[in-house]
Order: structure tokens, then C-alpha cells, then sequence
């Protein structure tokens, strides 16, 4: 008997397992899959210990000769409590090697008291120590959580930046989600947590306003309001903007209407449906007065090329259920359908989840297999993918497969190299 792979014995212990779920179990999680859009295995339904199931035929789409598309690496670790040196150590080697190799630009996040994302918790810090390393990328925030500062904070911390990198920075706007995070905003943070999105669409006029050098009325310590100006002054006398979105249409619409570029991701989002916002968007954008073409959307996508398909799904398996995991988990403290699953239905769910994140949500595989998967971004209206490298591949294998994605970048490279 051959040996198995550990794909194989992944499928045969979760074969195993389904086997014994009593009949409540299978329906809580059959909900809990259909909520989360994921196919339920064969053998749910019937109890058995079914084989294998062929892995599903994604048909291939070969890249038009006047498709392109911009290439952005994105960074958000799930391992924020890993201890010893080099944690960054990805993060740096990654940013000179896209630098080099024509990459639009890179993001880095903001997270607080949570392991996944943990090793972010300022990006205009790590921002700073990029743009010494680097020359011609765009350094990003992907994303600043706007209502956690004082935006005289934030436009002062990006134009050091922006200094430092010779007039390369952008900044995607988040409203926060966790009610943990409002332990850091000024004032009170219970009162101002349900109306985090409106003060990040105030915070992102007022550092408008700053960047361009204006003055704005700010309440002093007693009370009294002062007219300030922050320092230094930039290089870029615009600041680009980006708004970070899960999926919410008011907030494409409201992204548009300032004439703000917009970040969001693929995973939580039917591809139709992304399509409706995008056109939103653009449509918001013309509305107010916006060149609709002009908006840049850039789609998160988590990645890893390499030159063998089956291998790459061996070597992605582990550490992207991992990191799903994770992801999950945090939402545990929202009551969410995941913590009321049991350890058998949670291996169940990240199993479906791998494998439709596998199929067609993300860029993993070769860079032939991949461009399907961009051939259908650019149908929906994409601009750029922001490739999410550092969900828990060993740090030389990712640094490989940054080879491999730099091939499929250059396939879609545009004339002229449009920088936002």
C-alpha cells in the first residue's frame, strides 16, 4: 500500500469522524456551513465512510491579451504571540525582494490584543523601517483604524513617512470591528464604538485637510478650540486613500463618494456580488464628480505559487487551515455560529473551507493555474490583488513562491506601470 500524503490521512480522519456526529450535531453543522456558503462533505449526509471524493475540476481561464493587473503583497500574520527574534525578518526580506521586482506597493496592518494580526499593531512604525529598505514601492497601512487615534496623530506619523520614503506613502481607513480595540480611542470608547464608521469617514476629511497643509479647529485641554497645522510637511502634496471594507455596500458606495480607492477581500464575498459593489462604487464616484475609472479596488487574496499544483496544496494545507482557524476563533466572543461548534464539526468546517480557498478563492498553485483566478477579478473589475503572504509557510518557501508570483505579475503588468 502506497504512502499516504498527509492530505490523504486529513481526509480519512475527518471521514472518521463525521461518522460518529449524533443527528444534532450533523444539523448544527450543516447550518453552520451553509451560513458560511461552504459544500458539505458526501458523507455528511449519508453517515458513511465515504472515499475521497475527486478533487472538483476548476476550469482553467488562460490570460487575455488585454487583461491586466497590478500586484501589492499584504501582511497580516496569525501568529502574534511567537516569541524570539526575526519576526520581522519576512516582512523586511519580502519588501526588498518586491521592490526589486516591480510590485505596486506593500501593506501592513493595524491589530490589537488578539494573535492574529498581533504582530501589527502600528503600521506607520513598520511603514518607516520599510521605506529605508526600499525605493520605489508604495508603503501602505492596510489598514490604520482611524477612530483608535487622533487624526493630527495619523497625519503626522505618515508624513515622516512619507519623507523617509522619498514621497511613497498610502493609507487604507478601517473603522475597527472589536470592541476590544476602543480601549485605545481617545475618550470614551464605549460611547464612540457604534459610531466608529462615521468618525473614520470624519477622521479621513480632517487628515485630508492636514496633508494639504490647512488648518483645523481643534478643542484644546480646557476646552478652548485652537486652529492647528501638523508637521512636517510631506512630500506628496495628496495623500492616497484607500477604505478598507469587508464587504459592506454602504461602505463602497460611501468610499466612492469621497473619491477614496477601495480595499476589500474575496473570501467573504460571492464574486456576483463583488461585481454589484464595484460597479456601485464606480457609479458613486461619477456621481460626486470622480473620474470612475480613476478608483483603484484592490481585492486581498491569500497566496502562494509554486511550480507543482499538488505540492502546493501539501505544502498551504497545514498552515492555512491554521491560520482559518484562527480567524475564526477570534470571533468566538460574537457568539458566532464557529464557537458553537464542537472540535469534529470545527475540523469539518476548515476542511470546506480549505478546499473552496483552495479551488477558487485564492491565488495558490502554479502561475498557470492562478490566472484564472485573476481573469475573473478582472471581469468583476479589480485593479490590483494584494497578495496575502503570511499566513504560516515557512519564511524560505515563501520567499521562494515570491518567484513564482513575480512570473504571473509580469504576465499582467500594464503599460507604463500605473501607480495610484
Amino acid at each position: 500500500m502506497p504512502d499516504e500524503t498527509a492530505g490523504t490521512k486529513s481526509a480519512r480522519r475527518l471521514q472518521e469522524r463525521l461518522a460518529s456526529l449524533s443527528p444534532s450535531q450533523r444539523a448544527v453543522l450543516e447550518r453552520s456551513l451553509r451560513e458560511r456558503k461552504l459544500r458539505a462533505p458526501e458523507e455528511l449526509a449519508t453517515g458513511n465512510r465515504a472515499r475521497t471524493p475527486a478533487k472538483p475540476a476548476t476550469p482553467r481561464r488562460s490570460r487575455r491579451p488585454d487583461s491586466t493587473m497590478d500586484f501589492s503583497l499584504f501582511f497580516f500574520s496569525g501568529d502574534g504571540t511567537a516569541a524570539g527574534p526575526g519576526k520581522y525578518q519576512l516582512l523586511l526580506d519580502s519588501a526588498r525582494f518586491a521592490d526589486h521586482s516591480g510590485f505596486s506597493g506593500i501593506w501592513v496592518p493595524e491589530r490589537h490584543f488578539v494573535d492574529f494580526g498581533g504582530l501589527y499593531p502600528n503600521p506607520s512604525v513598520l511603514a518607516a523601517a520599510i521605506a529605508v529598505l526600499t525605493e520605489r514601492i508604495q508603503i501602505r497601512a492596510g489598514s490604520a483604524v482611524l477612530p483608535l487615534h487622533h487624526p493630527v496623530r495619523v497625519a503626522e506619523e505618515w508624513a515622516v513617512v512619507d519623507n523617509l520614503s522619498g514621497g511613497r506613502v498610502a493609507v487604507s481607513a478601517a473603522s475597527g470591528w472589536h470592541p476590544d480595540d476602543f480601549i485605545l480611542a481617545p475618550g470614551d470608547g464605549q460611547r464612540r464604538y457604534p459610531h466608529r464608521k462615521d468618525e473614520m469617514f470624519d477622521a479621513i476629511a480632517t487628515i485630508r485637510r492636514l496633508w494639504a497643509g490647512e488648518s483645523v479647529e481643534l478643542p484644546r485641554g480646557d476646552g478652548s478650540l485652537q486652529r492647528v497645522r501638523s508637521l512636517p510637511r510631506p512630500l506628496q502634496p495628496e495623500l492616497p486613500v484607500w477604505v478598507s471594507t469587508q464587504g459592506s455596500p454602504e461602505t463602497f458606495v460611501r468610499a466612492g463618494e469621497i473619491g477614496a480607492n477601495l480595499l476589500t477581500g474575496v473570501g467573504a464575498q460571492y464574486p456576483a456580488d463583488l461585481k454589484e459593489k464595484t460597479a456601485a462604487y464606480r457609479q458613486a464616484r461619477a456621481k460626486a464628480g470622480y473620474d470612475p475609472a480613476a478608483g483603484r479596488v484592490t481585492a486581498m487574496v491569500h497566496t502562494f505559487l509554486w511550480p507543482d499544483d499538488d505540492e502546493a496544496r501539501e505544502l498551504v494545507r497545514g498552515p492555512l487551515t491554521g491560520y482559518l482557524k484562527a480567524f475564526l476563533a477570534q470571533q468566538d466572543n460574537f457568539d458566532s455560529e464557529f464557537s458553537k461548534l464542537g472540535e469534529t464539526e470545527r475540523e469539518v468546517m476548515l476542511d470546506r473551507a480549505f478546499e473552496r480557498y483552495f479551488d477558487s478563492l485564492a491565488l495558490l498553485g502554479t502561475p498557470d493555474r492562478c490566472e484564472s483566478l485573476i481573469e475573473n477579478l478582472v471581469d468583476i473589475g479589480v485593479d490590483e490583488v494584494a497578495c496575502l503572504v503570511d499566513f504560516g509557510i515557512e519564511p524560505d518557501r515563501v520567499l521562494k513562491g515570491l518567484e513564482h508570483l513575480a512570473e504571473l505579475k509580469d504576465r499582467y503588468r500594464s503599460e507604463g506601470g500605473q501607480q495610484p
